[in-house]
C-alpha cells in the first residue's frame, strides 16, 4: 500500500494548476458577463477553496488535539496556504470589480468589507500563532477561525456583489465549468500541502 509520503504531491500540484488554468481558459463567455466570467471564476474558486481549505484544516486540528502529532505540520501548513487562497481571491476580485462597478474596492460592499475583516484578523493569527508557538494553542484557532469564517460567508449581506452569478446563469456547461476549476483549486491546494510538508521531513 502507497504511504502518505510517497504520494507525488509536487506532480499532483502542478497537474492541479495547469488545470485550473486551462479551465478558466477554456470557459466559454457567459451571455451577460461575457469573458468576464472567467475572473469571475478565478476570483470565486480561490475565495471558496480558500473556506474549503479552512476546513480541511479544522479536521486536520480536530485530528491533532485528539492525539495525532503527525497532523500538526498539516494542520498549520493547510492553513496558511487557505489564507494565501482568501488572499489571492481578494486580488483577482478587482479586477471584475474595476469593470463591473468602476472600482478595484467597493468597501460599501459587505461582502468586501467582511473579506478585508477575514484578511486582517487571518493575518494577526498566524502572527499570534508563531510567536506563542503552542500547538495545542494554534489547532483550537484553526478550528475557531475556520467556523467563524464560514458563518460569515454564509451570512454577510450582499448589495452590487451576485447572490449567486454560476447557479443563475442559464447555460448548463457554466456551472459544470465551475465546478471542475473550483475541485483543481481545492486539489490543488492540499497537493501544495503535502509537497511543502514532506519537503519540511525531508533530512
Amino acid at each position: 500500500m502507497t504511504s502518505i509520503r510517497q504520494i507525488p504531491y509536487r506532480l499532483l500540484t502542478f497537474i492541479f494548476i495547469a488545470l485550473w488554468l486551462t479551465l478558466l481558459f477554456l470557459t466559454p463567455p457567459e451571455r451577460t458577463l461575457g469573458t468576464l466570467i472567467r475572473w469571475i471564476f478565478a476570483h470565486g474558486s480561490l475565495t471558496q477553496a480558500a473556506v474549503y481549505v479552512f476546513l480541511v484544516a479544522a479536521l486536520l486540528s480536530a485530528g491533532y488535539l485528539l492525539g495525532n502529532d503527525n497532523l500538526y505540520a498539516w494542520m498549520t501548513t493547510v492553513a496558511v496556504i487557505a489564507f494565501v487562497l482568501w488572499a489571492l481571491g481578494f486580488i483577482i476580485s478587482m479586477v471584475p470589480a474595476r469593470i463591473a462597478w468602476g472600482v478595484f474596492v467597493d468597501l460599501n460592499e459587505p461582502r468586501t468589507q467582511m473579506t478585508l475583516r477575514v484578511l486582517a484578523v487571518g493575518a494577526v493569527f498566524l502572527v499570534v500563532a508563531w510567536w506563542v508557538h503552542q500547538p495545542k494553542f494554534t489547532a483550537i484557532a484553526i478550528i475557531l477561525f475556520a467556523f467563524v469564517l464560514l458563518f460569515l460567508v454564509r451570512s454577510t449581506a450582499i448589495i452590487r456583489h451576485p447572490a449567486n452569478p454560476v447557479g443563475e446563469s442559464p447555460s448548463p456547461i457554466i456551472p459544470l465549468v465551475y465546478s471542475g476549476v473550483l475541485l483543481s483549486a481545492v486539489l490543488g491546494s492540499i497537493s501544495l500541502a503535502g509537497w511543502l510538508v514532506n519537503r519540511k521531513r525531508v533530512p
